[in-house]
């Protein structure tokens, strides 16, 4: 009789969230902040996607040019802004560089456009079933907002983190 009174655990049980499609490619612009213990960094961010790979602007508080990372798989180059070139097989490392905080870059087109990899654990969902909060490979992905109320809409604001290393994309622009 005191079993329907039982406490639930604090996050639920696991959500089923509907099969999602990956977008094949996307643009946006936004804001990236970084935080890995004591480090920290923010760059504005002008990201493309495609099928053959990604190209990132990275820039400054005040719109100065950071870097520019070209990724295709197998190999990644970046361009700082005073010309230097430097190469790495991944765009996470390059990435690290210029933030100098290790974070999950190769996941981020699926987290980004709120899309569950096979394996990870949507723990909650909003009314209209888009993910609210993911478990991926130990990190956590909370979907702070969307861009609108329709099942459809893009997140706008986004928060992954895993132990003292976070992350905040705040997109300001979305071309699908």
């Amino acid at each position: 009789m005191l079993t329907g009174c039982a406490l639930q655990p604090v996050g639920g049980p696991s959500v089923p969230l509907r099969a999602a499609v990956e977008l094949p490619s996307f643009q946006l612009e936004g804001r990236l902040q970084v935080r890995d213990g004591e480090r920290q960094a923010a760059a504005g961010i002008s990201w493309q996607h495609g099928p053959e790979g990604d190209e990132w602007l990275l820039s400054g508080p005040l719109g100065q040019g950071l870097a520019r990372i070209d990724a295709q798989p197998g190999r990644a180059r970046m361009t700082l802004a005073d010309g230097r070139r430097l190469e790495a097989p991944t765009a996470a490392e390059l990435a690290e560089r210029v933030l100098g905080v290790a974070a999950p870059f190769a996941e981020m087109p699926l987290w980004a456009t709120a899309r569950v990899r096979s394996g990870a654990e949507v723990r909650e969902v909003d009314p209209v079933g888009r993910p609210r909060l993911v478990v991926d490979r130990g990190w956590t992905i909370e979907y702070i907002e969307y861009a609108g109320e329709a099942a459809d809409d893009l997140p706008r604001k986004i928060d992954v983190h895993r132990g003292d290393t976070r992350l905040r994309l705040i997109v300001d622009a979305w071309n699908p």
